[in-house]
């Protein structure tokens, strides 16, 4: 800035110190200094002004007098003034200055007018946040200030809501009695004065004092509250005495007839509320500092939040959104527990939120922190104050309006009062009961808004989307949403138009969202709350009186049962959410290779636990009726075999689930020669079913005993005529690998009325032309029949041509064939077993010899074979092994010999030798 610009600066300061001046001239040269202020903090001549306007700035706000009138050139000017105070950059060159600014502004509270006062306050905060002035005497004076304004604010309650919204009307500005109008004034007054010509009257505006002011009052809270940080321990005392006064506030209302009145000045009453609420936010804040002295108030701070829930208006969506964030804050105190007489009313939406339209933004906040105090005072809670906390709840869960966090929010706490509700149950069953029925329909019917409504279009989003970048989804989950047209229990398809009027209700506002996770964690809950509720009921006291401590009180009437039903239907699609999964450029994708995560593995397993902790008939009950259902679901999301596994895994449940899932197999056998899609289902599912049969041998082998021979005789009879018999052969595979650990003799006394003709069957297919693969398989099944060795004896010659294809087959069936001939070698008597080798000794032995030039584990095993057959074994060698000759086209190996008669050596080849040798052994003569 040049030297002649900070000369004119200069000039316009010195005219606001000028006596003489003309107050528009000073107004004029006040707002040049604010229009160019920027300009002058950045100059390097800033400091050198700074100490000039300060002194003039100063004595102006010290010595001139307040004005009323906001439209009064001395007005302008102080205000303009303050401003440019407010403006002043935080440096160190305004450090010196920081105390007269202080003791001015502190004047000023008292004295001046409400717009000046406001300005004063954000310099009288600015400065304190920034340069933390040493405590002094002024900070009491102000705490006191304070004090007395809060004082005597009772006594203005009537005068306050008199004050009308219609202008004043006067013929000449002088007529006023100003002292007298600023003595009831609590908010900008207008006035208009009349001219005598038919020009429109002039207006003006009637400013109330600082200590009257319900703006200002809004705004000291938080000076308050910077006093306090900055000198805690030298105002602890004087902010303790504040409590009372607080007390006192939050409590006052105006009379009824005022609130009543059409002529009600809306404006003073939302600024009365709103120096109201910023008090409660001070209470707040101070709520932990000050807890044993607040809670001797605790009826004052409950009735007086109740009062401004009920009289905040509707059009100060601000206001109780504060109002709610301060009663958040108080919630999290001890002070929650003195809620609990009045949390009844807080479950009336009207009082909570209000009916303004603008009001629907803080919704969330409402409902979150009446959750919080909900769920910190349960054990509190009578019966018909927790089922109000249902319905308020349960609605949440369903209002698409709400954030999914908001609906997940709502499913938390409902599970978290299942274990009140079940307390209760020892007081009042019927109605306990009652109301966790309900919660298990609210937590069944969102499954079915998650399935029916959401997913289809994420899925539809992500086709949109990977179509351009990836390839299509994979035949597993592509038809993940697809139409089952299964019929529901509640009467209708997902086709039917009840369905399709929920997409045009819902469907209309809802935003298909770009993150996922928000819906895994709302599905996630609503696993682990239908799961709780489950518990609920199994826990509560039983309805009826007479019913004895036994299972029988776990049955669930046929409603409830029809609940869990539409369950599996409505959540084993919903789970479909974790098919979904964002992968690194932010692009979704599908996977259907088994749980993609723990967290998917986790929510299966709990799923699962809902039906575990049911009484059995239930259980079967519930899997009979969806057992179709539930098989179609996992051919298209096989992480749903989770959830069958986990049942087989369990001893309660493994016999009745494997019951239902082999019957329903059985009947599926047709497809499984024919159907491609299906049939590794079926093939892995009957696996499933026959290894439970092993982790449970007692429950499982009468299971399992029923259907055996079912089994064993369809897959041969179908094997026949099927274009696919492969699958079959499979099953038989894994039915004899399941149960042929020899330790299953309930099963084996079954299988033995069907061992002629399966070892004659399979006998005749490996004898016959076939693939290798399918020979191998029958080779294999030859040898793995689940019976007894001794139930085998006098079928020993059937497996006698089986075993040579083993012992000439791949490492598998060699491993197996060895396994064979050692038992058999082991546990028969040698006469016997060599009565039979007989027909296939040669290539037994040929087989065994082969076997000893591997590298492998079963060379071994051959030699150990060998050796226990003993001298047995060169009984058996009826010709040579089978080697390749190779012709050596090297010098042949000879011994040469020197004698002395001869000068030459001779050689006597050794490979002549070892022919004469045989020769001559061969003999028998020799």
């Amino acid at each position: 800035m040049a030297q002649n610009e900070f000369n004119t600066f200069r000039s316009y300061v010195n005219i606001l110190s000028d006596p003489a001046a003309k107050e528009e001239i000073k107004f004029k040269a006040a707002q040049e200094l604010s229009e160019h202020f920027e300009l002058i903090v950045q100059s390097p001549s800033y400091p050198a002004f700074l100490e000039l306007a300060l002194k003039v700035f100063i004595r102006i706000l010290q010595d001139g007098e307040p004005q009323f009138i906001q439209e009064n050139s001395s007005q302008h000017i102080r205000k303009l003034i303050l401003e440019m105070i407010h403006r002043l950059p935080i440096s160190e060159n305004l450090r010196q200055h920081v105390k007269p600014i202080i003791s001015v502004m502190l004047k000023i509270l008292r004295s001046d007018n409400e717009e000046n006062v406001l300005v004063s306050l954000r310099i009288i905060i600015e400065l304190h946040k920034h340069f933390r002035p040493s405590f002094n005497p002024e900070v009491q004076h102000f705490l006191l200030y304070v004090k007395d304004i809060y004082t005597e604010l009772p006594n203005h309650m009537n005068k306050i809501f008199e004050q009308k919204q219609q202008p004043m009307r006067v013929k000449d500005i002088k007529e006023l009695n100003i002292d007298h109008l600023l003595s009831i004034t609590y908010a900008p007054r207008v006035i208009n004065v009349e001219n005598l010509q038919d020009s429109p009257p002039q207006v003006f505006n009637l400013l109330p004092k600082g200590v009257l002011s319900l703006r200002v009052l809004q705004e000291l809270p938080i000076i308050v509250v910077l006093m306090y940080q900055i000198y805690k321990t030298a105002v602890h005392q004087e902010v303790s005495e504040f409590i009372p006064l607080i007390m006192t506030t939050i409590n006052l209302q105006p009379s009824f007839q005022h609130r009543n009145s059409a002529d009600l000045n809306k404006e003073i009453f939302v600024d009365f509320m709103g120096a109201q609420v910023k008090t409660l936010s001070f209470l707040a804040y101070i709520v932990r500092i000050f807890q044993d002295l607040i809670l001797t108030h605790s009826a004052s701070v409950t009735n007086g939040m109740l009062s401004l829930m009920e009289l905040c208006p509707k059009e100060a969506a601000h206001l109780r959104k504060e109002l709610l964030i301060a009663a958040r804050h108080i919630f999290a105190t001890d002070l929650r527990q003195k809620f609990v007489p009045i949390i009844e009313k807080l479950f009336n939406e009207d009082l909570l939120i209000g009916k303004g339209v603008t009001l629907e933004s803080i919704r969330p906040l409402a409902y979150s922190t009446l959750a919080d105090l909900a769920h910190h005072v349960r054990q509190s809670l009578s019966l018909d104050v927790l089922e109000k906390a249902v319905n308020l709840f349960s609605k949440n869960v369903h209002d698409e309006s709400l954030a999914t966090g908001i609906q997940t929010m709502s499913c938390k706490l409902l599970l978290n009062l299942v274990d009140c509700i079940r307390q209760h149950s020892e007081m009042d069953a019927v109605k306990a009961r009652n109301i966790l029925v309900s919660l298990l329909k609210v937590f069944a019917y969102k499954f079915k808004t998650i399935a029916k409504i959401l997913l289809p279009p994420i899925i539809d989003k992500w086709k949109s989307q990977s179509s351009s970048q990836t390839s299509s989804l994979s035949p597993g989950s592509s038809n993940l949403i697809g139409n089952n047209n299964y019929e529901y229990k509640d009467g209708f398809t997902e086709n039917t138009s009840s369905d399709q009027s929920m997409k045009t209700n819902i469907g209309s506002h809802w935003i298909c969202p770009a993150n996922i996770v928000e819906y895994r964690g709302l599905v996630k809950t609503l696993v682990g709350g239908a799961k709780t509720i489950t518990w609920g009921f199994i826990s509560s006291k039983p309805v009826c009186a007479d019913v004895v401590k036994s299972n029988q009180e776990k049955l669930f009437d046929s409603s409830e049962l029809k609940i869990y039903i539409d369950l599996v239907y409505w959540a084993m699609e919903a789970l479909d959410i974790y098919t979904i999964s964002i992968a690194t450029n932010n692009q979704q994708r599908t996977s259907n290779q088994g749980p993609r995560t723990k967290e998917e593995k986790e929510v299966l397993e709990h799923f699962s636990g809902i039906f575990l902790m049911m009484h059995p008939q239930n259980f079967q009950e519930v899997f009979a009726t969806t057992i179709d259902f539930m098989v179609d679901r996992i051919s298209k999301n096989s992480s749903l075999q989770v959830v069958a596994n986990s049942f087989l895994a369990n001893p309660t449940t493994s016999p009745l689930f494997a019951t239902v899932l082999v019957e329903y197999l059985l009947g599926k056998m047709d497809e499984m020669g024919s159907n491609i899609d299906r049939s590794p289902l079926y093939l892995r599912l009957f696996k499933l079913v026959f290894g439970s049969v092993s982790l449970f041998p007692v429950e499982n082998e009468q299971m399992l005993r029923p259907h055996l021979h079912n089994i064993v005789n369809r897959s041969m009879e179908l094997a026949l005529t099927a274009e696919n018999p492969y699958n079959y052969f499979l099953l038989l595979r894994a039915l004899f690998r399941s149960i042929g650990g020899g330790s299953h003799d309930l099963l084996y006394q079954e299988f033995l009325p069907l061992l002629p003709n399966l070892l004659e069957g399979l006998n005749r297919l490996q004898s016959g032309f076939h693939k290798q693969h399918m020979k191998d398989l029958f080779v294999e099944l030859c040898l793995t029949v689940p019976v007894r060795l001794s139930s085998l004896l006098p079928y020993l010659p059937m497996l006698m041509d089986p075993l040579v294809s083993a012992l000439n087959g791949s490492s598998t069936l060699i491993s197996q064939g060895l396994r064979t001939l050692e038992l058999c070698v082991d546990n028969l008597q040698p006469d016997f077993l060599y009565d039979h080798i007989q027909p296939v000794r040669a290539s037994l032995m040929q087989a065994l010899w082969r076997t000893l030039r591997n590298q492998d584990n079963a060379a071994l095993v051959a030699f150990r074979v060998l050796g226990k057959l003993g001298g047995g074994n060169r009984k058996m060698m009826t010709e040579p092994q089978t080697l390749q000759f190779r012709e050596n086209d090297a010098v042949p190996v000879a011994v040469i010999t020197y004698f002395q008669d001869h000068d030459k050596p001779i050689d006597f080849p050794v490979e002549k030798a070892i022919e004469t040798a045989l020769t001559a052994l061969s003999f028998k003569t020799t």
